[in-house]
């Protein structure tokens, strides 16, 4: 028995770079796992919903939104497609020069991470022009260029590209200690000194290091993580209240106002009760 049929379409939108658009019924439920070492790839999903999984990290792939992944070749990711449902999606890749070019340089970050974020209405618009009135030759190519650049604007993750500056192996180390311990623990009280304690740095060391190697400030990076893990508990179906006192806001007017300043729109559109 087929488990889903539809057609895929590949495109070269310049050098370096690749594009699939998927169009596809899920007939059963179909699970995947890709084991590709792959610098930067971003998944845009227009209709249908999966489950992605990344080590440890789990969501909810939903229509609207955005996956920007970097996988290394100890870790792949695995998405589960529910069964009975159509998925309209489309999967950029970059390959290490063409992402380096586009980026000034610079190099990702090592290892493997993915980030959601909230397609903008107007760049979903414009993709879904252009798959439904394809243009033709060089145009189609041009086309689909500025479309995939404006993806990759919109899909760098906060701490993405890799530091100009010289850092050493034991200062890298302490650094990745405060970073894993934001990424783990989101819904923590942090303050600066107790977090430059744990980087053996003095706080003003930290804030200038970490904004150094990881492109965002301490607390820009918790926000952004607490952000994050809210949106994917609105997701699965938790309430506004019980999202932002899990990442870690004590008052769900903060929560709101930082999410809408976030995303443009308000917590409670993600709402989908269970």
């Amino acid at each position: 028995m087929p488990v889903l049929h539809g057609r895929i379409h590949e495109l070269e939108p310049g050098p370096g770079m690749q594009l699939v658009a998927s169009d596809i019924e899920v007939l059963q439920r179909y699970d995947s796992r890709s084991h590709r070492p792959a610098p930067l790839s971003i998944i845009v999903m227009l209709e249908g919903h999966a489950q992605i999984t990344l080590g440890s990290e789990r969501l909810d792939f939903a229509a609207g939104t955005a996956l920007s992944v970097r996988l290394s070749e100890h870790e792949g990711l695995q998405a589960v497609q529910p069964p009975n449902q159509r998925i309209r999606a489309l999967t950029l890749a970059l390959d290490a020069p063409r992402l380096a070019d586009a980026l000034g340089g610079k190099l990702p970050m090592p290892g493997s991470s993915m980030h959601a974020w909230s397609l903008p209405p107007g760049l979903q618009l414009l993709l879904e022009q252009a798959l439904s009135s394809p243009l033709s030759g060089v145009a189609s190519r041009l086309q689909w260029e500025g479309l995939s650049l404006q993806l990759l604007a919109h899909g760098l993750p906060p701490g993405f590209v890799a530091t100009t500056a010289r850092l050493s192996p034991g200062e890298w180390q302490r650094l990745e200690r405060v970073r894993e311990q934001l990424q783990a623990s989101p819904d923590q009280t942090y303050s600066l000194p107790a977090l430059a304690e744990l980087a053996s740095m003095s706080p003003a060391t930290l804030r200038r290091k970490f904004q150094a190697a990881y492109g965002c400030s301490v607390f820009d990076y918790l926000r952004e993580r607490r952000l994050e893990l809210a949106r994917q508990m609105l997701l699965q179906g938790h309430g506004v209240e019980r999202a932002s006192q899990f990442a870690g806001y004590k008052h769900a007017n903060n929560f709101t106002a930082a999410f809408r300043q976030r995303y443009g729109y308000p917590p409670s559109s993600q709402y989908r009760p269970a």
